[in-house]
């Protein structure tokens, strides 16, 4: 029980730092925590039972997880690259946790900004989207059509936690299912 109490000291102190540091929201999710930048929708820092997850840019990940023992990389193949250290770390690991953690949402920030530039060019038919694209858009589909879509195109969800879509492999991402 007293590691528990130590790694929740340790996590709160995480985020009454990080918060100091720059504008979140944090967002209980069953167990765990989500960090995400003040009016974006990308998880930044992600805390859960088994210790936290950080986003970082796949060319900085093993870096980032080598100035951490005990620190490694999720799945480096993914293009959502996040650093997991463990939560009986967190303690040793605290200064760069706290350091990747504001990397973290200050990357998350320009994700997202950079990502609504670019569908609100396309959408306006300028700069990012070629002319090719812009005149293949369909017509607007129903709202019925439009959920059959997106279950079409969507991965399977873990049978376990039904949080995390499942790998290539068959696995969840999350390593504790």
């Amino acid at each position: 029980m007293d590691e528990y109490n130590a790694g929740a000291a340790s996590v709160a102190r995480l985020l009454l730092e990080l918060r100091g540091r720059t504008r979140v929201e944090v967002r209980s999710v069953g167990k765990a925590l989500q960090v995400r930048p003040e009016g974006t929708t990308g998880v930044a820092v992600y805390i859960h039972q088994g210790g936290v997850d950080v986003a970082v840019e796949p060319e900085r990940a093993n870096d980032l997880a080598l100035s951490m023992p005990g620190a490694y990389v999720r799945d480096p193949d993914d293009p959502n690259t996040v650093v997991t250290l463990e939560a009986e770390l967190i303690d040793a690991n605290y200064d760069a946790l706290l350091e990747a953690s504001v990397q973290a949402v200050e990357l998350r920030k320009t994700t997202v900004r950079a990502a609504k530039a670019t569908r609100s060019r396309a959408a306006a038919g300028t700069g990012a989207a070629p002319a090719k694209a812009a005149a293949k858009t369909p017509a607007p589909k129903s709202a019925a059509a439009k959920l059959k879509a997106r279950a079409e195109m969507a991965r399977p969800r873990c049978p376990k936690c039904k949080q995390y879509e499942l790998l290539a492999s068959g696995e969840c991402p999350s390593g504790y299912c």
